[in-house]
């Protein structure tokens, strides 16, 4: 009777596993499908997720400038990924406005004034960016991008639906 329970365990486990393995897969081959072409270009890839609805996530595909503290306008692919209770495996194509500041992350007035290269903390680039959605929707996006400018991480704020969560970009 034990054995005979331990194989049932065994099975819908690896059955679990495959089907999560076929979920994921299959949610990269429509994520991969659905970049328009003229999005070949794009230098910073990463991925969201809702802090306040939990299968709510996706991945997110844009192209910023190098230019660290200028004013940037892009087209941003935002894409949701098959699991998500809110628009599962769709895609859409938006305007992202934003800049980088200089950040000073401990509050040392005085050392702001230094140049960058004498100063003492971990040298960090302020993001900030909007976009509109539509229909009232309206994402605000906060974080900080690393000095070596390989990863932005941070919060966004998002209005009807409210939502908050978290952000991650990779330049690649």
């Amino acid at each position: 009777m034990k054995s005979r329970f331990l194989k049932t365990v065994k099975r819908i486990l690896i059955t679990a596993l495959v089907l999560l393995l076929v979920l994921i897969s299959a949610n990269e081959i429509v994520y991969r499908n659905s970049i328009p072409d003229h999005f070949a270009n794009a230098n910073w890839s990463g991925k969201w997720h809702s802090s306040e609805y939990y299968l709510v996530s996706g991945k997110v595909l844009t192209t910023i400038p190098a230019d660290n503290y200028a004013d940037f306008k892009s087209e941003t692919l935002i894409y949701y990924n098959l699991w998500s209770l809110y628009k599962p495996g769709q895609k859409q194509i938006l305007k992202l406005s934003g800049n980088f500041s200089e950040a000073d992350i401990n509050g040392n007035n005085s050392d702001q004034k230094s140049p960058l290269n004498t100063r003492n903390e971990a040298h960090l680039s302020s993001f900030k960016a909007k976009m509109s959605i539509g229909k009232g929707q309206y994402l605000e996006y906060d974080g900080m991008k690393e000095y070596d400018g390989v990863k932005i991480c941070g919060k966004y704020d998002s209005s009807f639906p409210l939502d908050e969560g978290t952000f991650e970009l990779s330049l690649h």
